[in-house]
């Protein structure tokens, strides 16, 4: 089973209203991943989806939707005690966020078929569908977006409030600390679009292996 932790939502996020009522008020992922306590509060808990798979090792810590496909891998960390609302993470269909990657702070999107490597780091940002987040690189928040298929290189850094460019390429070890500089990335090589094909069907079968119990 899953390591999942629910977290209780800060008074100030009912707005002062009944906890039930409150509830029963918001959006379909908002009552998907809270629920009443036996105190009267309100707390939030993961929801994993069947066809999704989470390593035993994993912690998963407050509010969020883990869509069907989707592979979270061993000491992975997705931590979410700092966003700033109700509104759940929700982890797009087939995206593998792999082992000692750490998913924290204001993160609230992770789109699908999304690859979060070996220790990388979403900190707060916004990522489109088809991106990839190689390993040891770095995203930080405060209003970052990264546009659908982005590929961000092992040990790269996007700082707070960039918006990537859809289809953009960030070389390893890059730090992309303004507008400016993230506007003028350019594409993604054709190579490494068959790395991130490789990596994709490889985490894709873990998790229909581990799921069948192999």
């Amino acid at each position: 089973m899953p390591n999942t932790r629910p977290l209780t939502l800060n008074p100030a996020v009912t707005g002062g209203e009944e906890a039930a009522s409150w509830l029963d008020k918001q959006p379909e992922e908002v009552r998907r991943t809270t629920h009443l306590t036996h105190g009267g509060g309100l707390a939030q808990r993961a929801v994993v989806e069947p066809g999704a798979f989470v390593d035993p090792t994993a912690q998963l810590i407050g509010g969020m939707i883990v869509s069907k496909g989707c592979y979270i891998g061993p000491y992975a960390v997705i931590r979410l005690d700092e966003k700033p609302d109700a509104m759940p993470l929700v982890i797009g269909a087939d995206t593998n966020i792999q082992d000692c990657a750490i998913v924290h702070s204001t993160t609230q999107r992770i789109g699908a078929r999304v690859i979060v490597a070996h220790q990388a780091i979403v900190h707060g940002a916004v990522v489109e569908d088809d991106v990839t987040i190689y390993i040891q690189a770095v995203v930080d928040g405060g209003g970052t977006v990264i546009g659908r298929g982005c590929f961000i290189h092992q040990g790269a850094y996007v700082g707070k409030g960039i918006k990537v460019p859809a289809g953009r390429y960030v070389e390893p070890g890059q730090k992309v600390l303004t507008q400016e500089q993230a506007d003028a990335l350019g594409p993604i090589p054709d190579a490494l679009v068959h790395v991130r094909d490789h990596v994709m069907e490889l985490n894709e079968s873990h998790a229909r292996r581990h799921l069948a119990g192999g």
